[in-house]
């Protein structure tokens, strides 16, 4: 089952609704750890974990609003 379906239940949108929260969570505190870290190394894989929730909440965004979606 590759396909998603093509009707999305009001619990598919409830459960969508909140991993684009934790996303966009996860994504926020990456970045300001990379903002305040002193070491570089870790300052740039945070700032890659970021980009990466980042990816995660827009690729969330699309299946669930297209319109929206940045990419």
């Amino acid at each position: 089952m590759s396909e998603p379906p093509v009707v999305l239940t009001d619990k598919d949108h409830h459960y969508l609704k909140d991993a684009l929260s934790w996303e966009l969570l996860a994504m926020k505190k990456c970045h300001q750890l990379a903002g305040i870290c002193q070491n570089q190394e870790v300052a740039a894989l945070a700032n890659r974990l970021g980009n990466m929730h980042q990816q995660h909440y827009q690729r969330l965004l699309n299946a669930v609003d297209p319109q929206k979606a940045l990419m």
